[in-house]
């Protein structure tokens, strides 16, 4: 091939890619400059606080935060949640959590959550800082009070004592037997645990245990109320305050208390003195087959004789018959 044609096939070729490039219109031969964009930028939208776990002494709270991101990508993006004491001031705990990236041209809200272990008898402030490229982007405070009122994981069974009734049910040599029917109502959404309860007698004035029994309180549908009846021997002629007490295996779920007086006082308000009442524990003993219809007038009145009618003996009604009839006898003499 002659020389002249290889420089005219080159020269075409050339001509031919000048062409293409003018006609696409882009320079392949320079690299695109990156867009702009502005910094990367963090806010926090809302806080969500709720318990997860509950015990006798702590409670683990989770905390999810709600950021907005806009602006360009983040680098080592973190969220710092710290734990101050409301009455203290003093940092309780800290923990970090990194925050997702996203893609540097889309804003959207990320969902960013961690979990805080706290003392239960106490409120804190809780301090949430965001990071990004180690410098703070946003902040936010949230409170939360009253934790020691939520109730630990081991004590919650749904069953409460409503009320406790009391009956004499036999008094002999100075003892007075006590029949205790409690009543027991399951407010949880499942049946309840067969739990124990430890029924005590404690003298109002000493603090003395004067009887305790053991019982079970079964299981409990829900929304339902089941009465169990235990008894109790007591020494007569004093003060007794009556527990009931929950348990499940080894812990103490709950206590209820109510008053049984076998010795009542009465106050005088004129003298604010307390004067003891003679209180017949055997009069309120309940046998088998009694009714008001049996009780008879001396107990109706207090173990007194009930009073009966005297006859009325004459006095100033007489003088007054006189008297009128004296007044009739002018007038007609008058007439």
């Amino acid at each position: 091939m002659k020389p002249g044609y290889i420089l005219t096939i080159i020269l075409a070729s050339v001509l031919v890619l000048s062409f293409a490039m003018v006609a696409l219109n882009k320079d392949v031969l320079q690299k695109q400059s990156p867009q702009w964009l502005p910094p990367s930028s963090l806010t926090i939208r809302d806080v969500d606080v709720k318990p997860v776990e509950v015990t006798s002494a702590r409670i683990e709270v989770n905390v999810t935060a709600y950021i907005n991101h806009a602006g360009s990508k983040t680098k080592n993006a973190t969220m710092l949640i710290r734990a101050i004491n409301s009455d203290t001031k003093l940092l309780e705990t800290q923990v970090f959590t990194p925050i997702p990236e996203t893609e540097s041209d889309i804003e959207k809200t990320l969902s960013v959550s961690t979990n805080l272990n706290v003392e239960r008898n106490g409120g804190y402030e809780l301090n949430i800082l965001l990071f990004d490229n180690g410098s703070i982007r946003d902040s936010g405070t949230v409170n939360i009070q009253g934790l020691d009122a939520m109730t630990p994981e081991s004590k919650r069974s749904g069953v409460t004592v409503n009320n406790i009734d009391f009956t004499v049910a036999n008094v002999s040599a100075g003892k007075v037997s006590i029949k205790s029917d409690i009543y027991l109502e399951n407010k949880g959404p499942d049946v309840s645990d067969n739990l124990k309860l430890i029924v005590k007698a404690r003298e109002a004035n000493s603090n003395l245990i004067a009887d305790k029994t053991n019982a079970e309180t079964g299981t409990i549908q829900n929304e339902t109320t089941a009465v169990k009846t235990v008894q109790l021997v007591v020494p007569d002629e004093y003060n007794y305050m009556v527990v009931v007490e929950l348990w499940r295996g080894e812990t103490l779920i709950n206590t209820w208390e109510k008053p049984v007086l076998l010795a009542p006082t009465k106050t005088v308000p004129k003298e604010s003195v307390e004067k003891k009442m003679n209180l017949e524990v055997s009069k309120f003993v309940r046998e088998a087959g009694s009714s008001a219809a049996a009780v008879s007038k001396e107990q109706m009145f207090g173990g007194y004789p009930a009073p009966t009618a005297t006859p009325k003996e004459p006095g100033f009604e007489i003088y007054a018959a006189i008297s009128a009839l004296m007044v009739v006898f002018i007038l007609r003499r008058r007439l």
